[in-house]
Order: structure tokens, then C-alpha cells, then sequence
């Protein structure tokens, strides 16, 4: 009797200690898979080329603008030297003042004007990346030649430019909150998968101790016979 329950409750020992093995194998593989999509959770702090949209500044006009593709993520450093990035800047402050100066009623026709808005246009964009002070000229060198291909009437060149400063801005601050965010969300997520990491050296290490006991129960058994 005594051994058949002995034979019994080995029996049942080595049925739950399978069943914990299992268990802990399982926890083992999930918190592993878990712990390491958390860790390389990864945010940038990029910022993408604002789009700004004449039709915003214009409600009235009716026009179907080209819509111009979003470059890829851009860095906060120049992707060229000074000289080139000095030539582009340049470029496309010329390729404003002549889509400005094709405007009706030669809005900005007095060189001292020309001359203002120039530095202007420098000194707002100055406060922007180098990729992004490209990204300030090349928008607004767009935005004046739309200007230019519907009409242009009446238009407020001090308060256009304003506008597009306004809206700019505006944009690279959204990308900014919401990259602080992603930040914010992706080192959350590092630390759970850490966390995980550590609880699945816990499971690891009842996997062990399951197995070395299910081990001595077999040698134990072998042993009776």
C-alpha cells in the first residue's frame, strides 16, 4: 500500500513539475520575444520638410496646386559643404525676389524694399537647422512662383511672408511635440522591455529548476527499480 502510494505521489510530482517546466518554457520564449521588441524600440528626433499650401494663404482662388512629394526625414546636419549649401540658399533666395518682382503693380519694385526683405528672409530662416533653412527658401520660392501663375492681385508682401513664417514654424514645433512624444513612448517601452528581460530570467531560471527536478526524479525511479 505505502508503496503504491509512494509510486503514486512520485507520479504525480513529476506530472506537475512537466506541466511548471512547460509553463516556464513557454514564459521563456514570450517575455524573451517581448523584451527584445521593447528594448529596440527606437524614436528620431528628424524633422520632415514642412508642406505649406498656398491655398491656406488664398481661400478664394480656385486652383488645383501641384502637390510637391515630402522629402524623406531630414537631419540636423548639412548634407553638403558650405560653399554648395551657400550656393543653394542663395539660389532660391534670387528665385524669390524674381517670382516677388513678377507680381502685378511691381509690388517690391524699390531696390531698398528688395534689399529688406532679402535680410528678412535670412534673418527668419537663421533660426532653423541648415536642412531646414533650405527647406524654409525652397517652400517659399514655391509659394511666390503660385503667387505669380494666379494672378497675384493685391498682395501684402510683408504680411505674406509673416504668414508663411507663422506657419512654418508652426509646423516644425507640431513634428517637435509629437517627436518628444515618440521619444517619450519609445524609452517607456525600453524600460518595460527590460523589466520583461529581468522576468524572463526569473522564468529561465524556474525552466532549470523544474528540469534538474523532473532529472532526479528519473534517476530516483531508475534507482527503485
Amino acid at each position: 500500500m505505502l508503496k503504491f502510494m509512494e509510486k503514486s505521489f512520485f507520479s504525480l510530482v513529476q506530472k506537475i513539475g512537466l506541466l511548471f517546466a512547460l509553463i516556464s518554457f513557454t514564459l521563456v520564449v514570450f517575455l524573451g520575444w517581448f523584451s527584445y521588441e521593447k528594448i529596440n524600440s527606437r524614436a528620431t528626433d528628424e524633422i520632415s520638410k514642412p508642406m505649406i499650401e498656398l491655398a491656406k494663404y488664398q481661400n478664394p482662388i480656385s486652383l488645383q496646386l501641384e502637390t510637391v512629394p515630402t522629402d524623406a526625414m531630414i537631419s540636423s546636419a548639412p548634407s553638403a559643404s558650405q560653399a554648395a549649401f551657400n550656393q543653394k540658399f542663395d539660389a532660391y533666395i534670387e528665385q524669390i525676389m524674381a517670382n516677388l518682382q513678377a507680381l502685378p503693380n511691381e509690388v517690391i519694385g524699390k531696390s531698398d524694399a528688395q534689399f529688406q526683405i532679402k535680410v528678412m528672409i535670412k534673418i527668419k530662416s537663421n533660426a532653423y537647422v541648415p536642412a531646414l533653412k533650405l527647406s524654409y527658401v525652397e517652400s517659399l520660392s514655391r509659394l511666390t512662383r503660385q503667387l505669380v501663375n494666379v494672378g497675384g492681385d493685391q498682395v501684402n508682401v510683408d504680411e505674406f511672408l509673416h504668414w508663411h513664417d507663422q506657419e512654418f514654424a508652426r509646423q516644425v514645433e507640431q513634428q517637435t511635440q509629437q517627436n518628444l512624444i515618440k521619444m517619450g513612448t519609445a524609452k517607456s517601452d525600453q524600460m518595460t522591455g527590460f523589466i520583461s528581460l529581468g522576468m524572463m530570467g526569473a522564468a529561465l531560471g524556474f525552466f532549470i529548476m523544474f528540469v534538474m527536478m523532473l532529472a532526479m526524479l528519473r534517476i530516483e525511479r531508475n534507482t527503485r527499480r
